[in-house]
Formats: C-alpha cells, sequence, structure tokens
C-alpha cells in the first residue's frame, strides 16, 4: 500500500511540474533579455562610460575656444608702492601726493579692482588638436565597452535562463525515475508476499527508493539556486519565480566554415575594435609628446575697473597682451615623456595582436564545443533508447523471476543516467551556440519589439 502511495504521489507531482510550465505569460529567453538590458545594474554602470566620454570630448573642444574669467579682489595696505598704485588706478592721484612724507609713509588705503579677463590660445602645436582627436577615439572606445558588457550580459542571461529550464527538467527526470523505483519496489514487495523474492529485495528497492528521493531534493534546490542566478542576471528579484516557456527539443544548427567566423570575430568583436581604437589614442600621445618641443602663442585681453568704494566712483582700464611659451629645458622631462608615450603606444599594438591570438582561439574552442555537443546528444539519444528497452526487458524477467533485483536497480541508474545525458547534451548545444555567438561577436539579444522567438 506505502508503495502505491508513493507511485501516486511522485506521479502526480511530475504532473504537477509539468503544468507549471504551462500557465499563462511564460517567460521567454527573448523576455529575460530585454529585461536584463533594462534593469541589470551592471549594464547600467557601463554604460555611465559613454557619458564619461561624451564629457571629455567637450572639455578636449573646449581646448579651441577663449577663456572668460571675472577677478574681484580687494587690498588695504601702508606699503607705499601698493597705496601709489591704488591712486594711481583710481585716477585720483594728485600733487600732494608726491611730497616725500606722504610718499614714504603713506595712510592705509584701500582699493576694490574689479576685471574681466579673457584668454586665448593661438598656437597650441597640435597639442588640442590630437587631444580632441583622442577625445573622440575614447567615445568610441566607450561605445565597444558598453556593447562588449551587454554582449556578456546576453550570454549570461542565456546561461542562466538554459541553466533554469535544464534544472527543471532534470528535476523532472528525477521524478520520473523515482517513481519508477517506487513501482519496482512494489513489484519487489508483490513478489516477497507470493514467497518468490526474499525479503532483502524489498530493502534494496527501499535503499534505491530512499537515494532517489535525495536527488530528487538535490535537483530541487538546483533549481531555487538557478532561480536566483536568473533573477540576479536581470535585476529583478522576483523574475527568477516565474514559469518558463516550454523547453527547446530540437539541438541548436551545426555551425558554419571555421575560416569565415574568424574573419567575422575579427571583424564584430568589441573588445578587439577598444584594443584597436586604444592602439590609436597611444599613437597619438606619442605625438603630442613630440610636440612639446614646440613653442605656444596666446593672447590675453584684460579690462579692469578700480575704485576705493564698491559702488563708488570708478576708473576703467584694459589691456591686451601676447604671450609666447617655449620651454627650452626641463630637466630632460619632455624626452621622458617621449619615451614613455612610445612605450605605451607600442603596448597597446602588442596587447591588440594577443587578444586577436585568443580571439581565434577562442572560436575555435566554441565551434569544437558546438560540435561535440551535438555529437554527446546523438550519442545520448541512441543510449536512451537501449537503456528503455533494457530496463524494460530486465523488469519483466525479474517480474517472472529470471533475475535478481540488482540487475534491475543497475537498468534503473541506466535509463536515469541516459535520460540525464540526453537533456544536458541538448541544452549544452544551445549554451555552446551562445558561447559560439559570444566570440563572434554577433549575440544580439532580442529583436525589436523585445521578444526572439523560441527556437
Amino acid at each position: 500500500m506505502r508503495a502505491a502511495i508513493l507511485v501516486m504521489i511522485c506521479c502526480l507531482g511530475f504532473t504537477g511540474s509539468v503544468m507549471a510550465q504551462a500557465q499563462p505569460q511564460p517567460l521567454t529567453l527573448g523576455e529575460a533579455m530585454l529585461l536584463a538590458l533594462q534593469h541589470n545594474p551592471g549594464l547600467k554602470a557601463a554604460g555611465m562610460t559613454v557619458e564619461t566620454a561624451e564629457a571629455d570630448l567637450a572639455k578636449a573642444r573646449a581646448r579651441f575656444l577663449p577663456t572668460v574669467n571675472f577677478v574681484e579682489t580687494y587690498n588695504f595696505s601702508d606699503n607705499p608702492s601698493q597705496v601709489f598704485m591704488s591712486k594711481l588706478n583710481q585716477r585720483v592721484f594728485t600733487a600732494q601726493d608726491f611730497q616725500l612724507n606722504n610718499l614714504n609713509n603713506p595712510n592705509a588705503y584701500g582699493n576694490f579692482r574689479s576685471g574681466l579677463v579673457l584668454n586665448q590660445p593661438l598656437f597650441q602645436a597640435g597639442e588640442a588638436v590630437l587631444g580632441y582627436q583622442q577625445a573622440r577615439l575614447g567615445r568610441e572606445m566607450a561605445g565597444a565597452i558598453v556593447l562588449n558588457s551587454r554582449q556578456q550580459l546576453l550570454f549570461q542571461v542565456t546561461q542562466a535562463y538554459f541553466g533554469l529550464q535544464l534544472a527543471r527538467e532534470k528535476l523532472g527526470v528525477m521524478q520520473q525515475a523515482r517513481c519508477t523505483a517506487a513501482e519496482h519496489l512494489k513489484i519487489a514487495q508483490s513478489r516477497v508476499k507470493a514467497g518468490t523474492a526474499v525479503r532483502a529485495d524489498v530493502l534494496s528497492g527501499e535503499v534505491q527508493l530512499a537515494k532517489l528521493t535525495q536527488e530528487e531534493m538535490t535537483a530541487a534546490t538546483e533549481i531555487k539556486i538557478a532561480q536566483s542566478a536568473l533573477s540576479t542576471v536581470l535585476g529583478l528579484p522576483e523574475a527568477g519565480s516565474r514559469p518558463l516557456a516550454p523547453a527547446l527539443k530540437e539541438p541548436a544548427p551545426a555551425p558554419p566554415q571555421l575560416d569565415d567566423l574568424q574573419k567575422t570575430a575579427q571583424e564584430k568583436r568589441p573588445d578587439l575594435k577598444h584594443l584597436e581604437l586604444a592602439a590609436r589614442v597611444a599613437q597619438k600621445e606619442y605625438a603630442k609628446a613630440r610636440l612639446n618641443y614646440l613653442p605656444r602663442v596666446r593672447v590675453v585681453a584684460e579690462y579692469d575697473v578700480d575704485q576705493r568704494r564698491l559702488f563708488g566712483s570708478s576708473a576703467d582700464s584694459y589691456t591686451v597682451a601676447a604671450l609666447l611659451n617655449f620651454n627650452l629645458f626641463n630637466g630632460l622631462a619632455d624626452l621622458a615623456k617621449v619615451r614613455e608615450s612610445r612605450a605605451k603606444q607600442t603596448q597597446a599594438q602588442e596587447f591588440k595582436r594577443e587578444l586577436e591570438d585568443r580571439v581565434r582561439h577562442q572560436v575555435t574552442a566554441a565551434i569544437l564545443n558546438l560540435k561535440t555537443a551535438q555529437e554527446r546528444l546523438k550519442v545520448a539519444g541512441a543510449a536512451i533508447s537501449q537503456a528503455r528497452e533494457s530496463l524494460r526487458l530486465i523488469r519483466l524477467r525479474y517480474e517472472a523471476g529470471l533475475t535478481i533485483l540488482v540487475d534491475l536497480l543497475i537498468a534503473e541508474d541506466a535509463a536515469k543516467n541516459a535520460e540525464l545525458s540526453r537533456v544536458a547534451a541538448r541544452f549544452d548545444t544551445y549554451l555552446a551556440q551562445a558561447g559560439l555567438e559570444l566570440s563572434l561577436g554577433t549575440i544580439s539579444g532580442p529583436a525589436t519589439g523585445g521578444e526572439v522567438e523560441q527556437r
């Protein structure tokens, strides 16, 4: 009786897990990707890189424009030269102020100076132009960083989504295996009652059922972990508890030719594009360092108002000056800067070459992983048919008293493992396909409208 109840409970549980996937509005992979793009905090943080680059570009553009500053100063002093200049600037200097005692021992005097200063660079030796070009490259680099973060996030969503589907299918396999074990325990109990089997068969069947129950509990825990992983990558705590769309039943398609994919990866990978731009930035930094030997020329225009009281009578003046700055010697710092920038340029080029080699390897490995997963799925598909047939025959032999229970338990495990291998291999084909798209830089996520059809 207890075995019959166990069979009913486990079968109802298995049916319930299937019905749970049939709830309305299941979460599809496309929707999960869209939610991650909208709510993942890591991607939002990466997006700030573009705003930072835009600000840097604005700062680089500002170097071509004049600067205008308003300056307000006040001094109160009995210093002879200060008093003399303050009165002179205020246009209040009199003949009495030329007396020796007044020149040498003046009374303390105050002066408010309000000034408007314009500073316009005329010649910056090309440094500002190169800086602006670097800032534009920096903006492109920021875009490449965001695209790379986006693609990494989409791959993580794919892993988490299929990981949750795989965990649920594994639970279904374990529930079915426990149902089968409960049926076999019932058979063993019937044979013991009939006197055609020993009590040890029942004990062995109960041990097998307990082992599968533990494995089912572990599979249920893996679902909770997978739900947490999906919620985390989506940036929505409640997303992992939503029902998922039906799991894919067909494997991912075979990859195209390797040579074509290698070329695609070299063109599409955003991290490779980022290093290419970084090498160009380093090249321009080297050019800027070499320009430090040239002079700089700027024009300064200043309009001043001097007055004893802040809102009193005023005397204004203006000054226009052209300034040339030519660094003749600064302790060989310019030479060191040239050597440093040249080394960084070479370093950036070598980093790019290293990544190109790694990209070629990643594409090759991704293709092989996909092909291997497909081959594993074929082998697992053939093995499961054999395992099921073997279990059926051994069960018939055990019911007829022609074999021992150990053979039946071994066949149970073989059928369960074959089913788990087929489920894992099927999901591995899609994970491998996502890995291939990531290595190519072509993983794109949801289409316009926010959904990607389940393949």
